[in-house]
């Protein structure tokens, strides 16, 4: 699906009908990577129209020439959520620097959104732990290098926390979208937001979850708890045995938090009927 802006498309895929939740990859993911994670969740689950954005440079969405810096970034994604669901309350979602979009989304749209999801988000420029493998599978290793290459084995191996199959094979699934990124595009793109971000102007008080990794070497955890105090509804969830590929290596944590989540916003959506209309 394209959202055509006044100086670029915007590739999306959308879901399912009802809530309106958007979803940012992060860096330099297309749509398909938290798809991979979200979706399974949503089989048994109704009401919810799920709309995953390729950001630019990534997936189907152009790295255009004039786009220099994240400010210009979320100003598309603003542009695009006011196209798709032009005054409509909606949810939000992001993983890793998505995530940071979307707490930037929040400042920009607070008064629409009646939700906040934070995947392995990055927050400030804290210190990550150690990179660590508590869980090895020498013999996948071997399969890896066999079927992808030395090079394909030892980045899973230095990238997962947990190497098991299951891990492997989401990253298999979700391999050939990775190749799509214009990473010309993205070294250039200045990835700071000048704006204010953390912590939000005004406490964010709707249904919020932040899900992190104990042994994250990528973006770490720790910077989530000094912004409780901004989202007064959150969660905020350090799971062990879960790096930066969390949503995979702790698959079963992690559906459990994120549908407890969107149990939440459906109940804050009953108590206030207009949720799913404009302001």
């Amino acid at each position: 699906m394209e959202c055509r802006l006044d100086r670029i498309t915007v590739h999306y895929e959308a879901f399912g009908e009802g809530r309106p939740l958007v979803v940012l990859p992060g860096w330099p993911d297309p749509w398909q990577v938290p798809a991979d994670y979200l979706e399974p969740l949503f089989e048994r689950r109704s009401g919810w129209r799920r709309m995953y954005l390729d950001l630019p440079g990534r997936g189907e969405t152009p790295g255009e020439p004039w786009i220099t810096n994240n400010d210009q970034v979320l100003e598309i994604v603003l542009d695009v959520i006011d196209r798709l669901i032009p005054d409509q309350r909606f949810v939000i979602a992001g993983h890793s620097a998505g995530a940071h979009l979307a707490r930037a989304v929040v400042q920009e749209r607070e008064e629409r959104m009646d939700g906040l999801l934070q995947v392995v988000p990055v927050i400030g420029d804290e210190k990550p732990p150690a990179r660590l493998t508590l869980e090895a599978d020498d013999e996948l290793i071997r399969r890896i290098a066999a079927e992808s290459g030395e090079v394909e084995a030892r980045d899973f191996a230095d990238f997962f926390v947990v190497q098991k199959a299951s891990v492997y094979e989401a990253l298999v699934r979700i391999r050939p979208s990775l190749r799509t990124a214009d990473k010309a595009f993205l070294d250039r793109l200045d990835d700071r937001i000048s704006r204010p971000v953390d912590p939000p102007l005004t406490p964010f008080a709707k249904p919020t979850l932040f899900v992190l990794g104990r042994q994250d070497s990528v973006v770490g955890y720790r910077g989530a708890f000094a912004l409780t105090d901004g989202y007064p509804r959150a969660t905020v969830a350090v799971l062990d045995r879960a790096g930066h590929g969390l949503p995979w290596e702790q698959p079963e944590l992690f559906a459990a938090l994120v549908s407890d989540w969107l149990d939440r916003v459906e109940q804050e959506g009953r108590r206030r009927p207009e949720a799913t209309r404009g302001p």
